[in-house]
């Protein structure tokens, strides 16, 4: 087995994470490759292999992705097509898609070895913009989302599932989600959760100026398709919150399930409700009121 090394050059926790990894890899005689933006940021031995993210999954059996969950977006950005599967370290704060913590690192190296795993087939998105003659495309875990960027007054998309008209939204935005991406974006916007490992895509307005406009969940094999009114100003396209682009009024956002899944590694140690329990204080205050009866005796 040889693993790929990607990190948060940004993060020194990480960094120095990586370090200690790497030495436990060495000593169960595991062979690593890093992505080469490490290279610069770790004290390598001179025989160290390095490669490019975009190609790394193609030189390693697994990725290892150290940071947070936005280190774990672009990984997935790179490595995704290429059916590697993709664990994360979460040596950041929130955490949701990064399943293990800095203190599991040489019990996962051995799960790992002895195939104790699972593998999530997750959703991925794929966008589609045609400008100027010239079609853009885009890969999303998360979500694509249409806001109004710098401007100040409320958009106007109109939405189509599968060529059939869905509605008109006039928001400040609108966000298209894969049940992965329900735990962001979707979600503080007032999405439902969804099991990560179904395939579906949810349609969550941003700020909508009705009452009666409300989130809805689509099948997998689904082609939405947004476009904004013609008098309307431009619009801002964010993919998974790391890229960016620009809808004019003339323009049509093409949103489909892409021909690949992300093949994500699970070890089995949190289960996507005790994650949600966790991150959510879901239970807290009924935990809180429980301690305090136990203290004073009732």
């Amino acid at each position: 087995m040889k693993i790929g090394i990607v990190g948060n050059t940004s993060k020194p926790k990480a960094l120095e994470t990586i370090t200690r990894f790497a030495d436990m890899l060495e000593k169960h005689h595991v062979s690593c490759i890093y992505a080469d933006d490490l290279v610069h940021y770790l004290d390598l031995p001179h025989d160290a292999e390095a490669a490019r993210l975009d190609e790394l999954g193609n030189h390693c059996s697994v990725v290892v992705s150290f940071g947070g969950d936005g280190t774990i977006l672009s990984t997935a950005k790179k490595i995704g097509a290429s059916g590697t599967p993709i664990l994360g370290v979460n040596v950041g704060t929130l955490g949701f898609l990064t399943e293990i913590v800095i203190g599991e690192l040489e019990e996962t190296i051995l799960d790992l070895l002895n195939n104790r795993y699972t593998i999530i087939e997750r959703m991925v998105l794929h966008i589609r913009i045609e400008k100027d003659g010239l079609l853009k495309s885009y890969y999303a875990l998360n979500d694509v989302v249409l806001d109004r960027g710098l401007g100040s007054r409320l958009i106007y998309i109109d939405a189509h599932v599968n060529g059939i008209f869905l509605n008109s939204y006039r928001a400040d935005g609108l966000i298209v989600a894969t049940p992965t991406g329900s735990t962001a974006y979707s979600l503080s916007a007032g999405g439902p959760l969804v099991m990560p490992d179904m395939h579906a895509f949810i349609i969550t307005p941003i700020c909508p100026h009705s009452i009666n406009v409300r989130p809805i969940v689509l099948a997998q094999d689904s082609v939405i398709t947004l476009s904004i009114r013609k008098e309307a100003e431009p619009v801002q396209v964010n993919f998974d919150g790391q890229n960016r682009d620009k809808l004019m009024a003339d323009e049509t956002v093409r949103i489909t399930r892409a021909d690949y899944n992300l093949r994500w590694i699970s070890m089995g140690k949190r289960d996507f409700f005790s994650v949600l329990r966790t991150k959510l204080y879901w239970g807290a205050d009924n935990n809180r009121n429980q301690s305090a009866g136990e203290a004073s005796g009732k």
